[in-house]
């Protein structure tokens, strides 16, 4: 019997992210309260569903016509062009002159492991990656591990208080930057689908060729299933395949066939005129809870005389704003109040209801005026 483990060597990995929910969880004082969880949460504490979901999900279930087999390794078709029109609009000029195309991957995370794959292969010149602060956690490892340097870069205008697009557009066009965009929550920023990946829009009229990560389950509340598509847009066809025959193999060695019961509930609302209806509905409602959550957390530090501008509050848009609190004002936050947000402030204001919104925003008022400094509007990362 061996004595000697091949493991011996093999130390335990560093905990890339979930060290406060784990604070969170160990802390047992009655009070406390978590603001970073990534889901789209209810007024009752749960991970939001769109109602339609839980309708497609029984009527799937009971289906006795859906073939089970493996999917094709470019994913489900319907999927993918339902999915297509929806982040790029059905009449979109690179659709109708067919350079735009996709593959159905295991969510957001896998289609950036597609994505940097292909990179790492074919664009052997470019081994630097600049990832928006809010995503460098959630993906910047991805890159790091297949090699790539990656830094983080901002747009934020401080003058406007708000992500000056231009400037994206500029700095992409100036330094021949390749662009991956992560759509993850399409609708649940500003209410309107298009308006969400209006930017899309703006690299498509201009002839740019780029990656885009869109991800389908915060927007429809599935999130136990990683519903994801990786999308090209490409100058033309011919690139556009050569591309995805390239991306096609990568898929066979790492996942063979994706996820099929959230890309068969997609599509289905998608594809079905009362439902998509019924779905942009909820998607609008959830958004103008945000919007009144957001406009009685601003209105209760004014009332409170809390130090500092917080409109910056109501004019950022989607689940996950800035509350632009410095470092010492976020540890009084955790340490004195039981409050678990990230060092950068960025917090899930849906997780503010009734039951919490006045104790968290007295305890921001104490945690300003405790540290006496004043408050910094830091950078909003737009959901796009």
């Amino acid at each position: 019997m061996p004595t000697l483990s091949v493991f011996t060597d093999v130390p335990l990995a560093r905990k890339l992210e979930g060290s406060l929910l784990k604070s969170y969880k160990q802390d047992e004082d009655p009070k406390k309260m978590f603001l970073a969880y990534r889901v789209c949460m209810t007024d009752e504490g749960h991970p939001w569903i769109s109602p339609v979901v839980n309708k497609l999900r029984l009527q799937i279930a009971q289906d006795p016509s859906l073939n089970y087999e493996y999917m094709p390794a470019m994913g489900m078709k319907s999927f993918i062009h339902a999915s297509l029109e929806l982040l790029l609009g059905k009449h979109s000029e690179a659709i109708v002159e067919n350079r735009a195309g996709g593959l159905h991957t295991v969510g957001s995370t896998g289609a950036f492991q597609l994505g940097a794959r292909f990179l790492r292969t074919w664009y052997r010149d470019a081994r630097t990656i600049y990832i928006t602060s809010l995503q460098k956690e959630l993906h910047g490892f991805i890159f790091q591990d297949m090699g790539f340097m990656v830094y983080e870069y901002s747009f934020w205008d401080p003058k406007k208080l708000c992500i000056d697009h231009s400037m994206l557009l500029n700095v992409v066009e100036s330094k021949q930057i390749f662009p991956f965009f992560d759509i993850p929550n399409q609708g649940l920023s500003t209410g309107d689908l298009d308006e969400d990946t209006r930017i899309l829009q703006s690299f498509v009229s201009q002839g740019f060729e780029f990656f885009c990560s869109q991800s389908l389950s915060k927007n429809f509340g599935i999130y136990d299933e990683g519903v994801g598509i990786l999308v090209v847009v490409a100058l033309n066809n011919q690139h556009l395949l050569c591309v995805l025959s390239q991306l096609k193999n990568y898929t066979q060695a790492l996942w063979l066939t994706p996820p099929t019961t959230g890309a068969r509930i997609v599509t289905s609302i998608l594809s079905n005129p009362a439902l998509h209806a019924e779905w942009k509905y909820s998607l609008k409602e959830v958004v103008e809870n945000i919007m009144l959550i957001k406009e009685k957390v601003k209105e209760k530090l004014r009332l409170l005389g809390t130090p500092g501008n917080w409109n910056h509050i109501t004019a950022q848009t989607g689940t996950h704003s800035y509350l632009g609190l410095n470092f010492q004002q976020v540890e009084y936050l955790v340490k004195k109040k039981h409050i678990y947000i990230p060092k950068n402030s960025l917090i899930n204001f849906t997780c503010i209801n009734a039951n919490n919104i006045d104790y968290i925003t007295q305890s921001i008022n104490e945690a300003v005026l405790s540290t006496r400094g004043p408050v910094k509007c830091l950078q909003k990362i737009n959901d796009l």
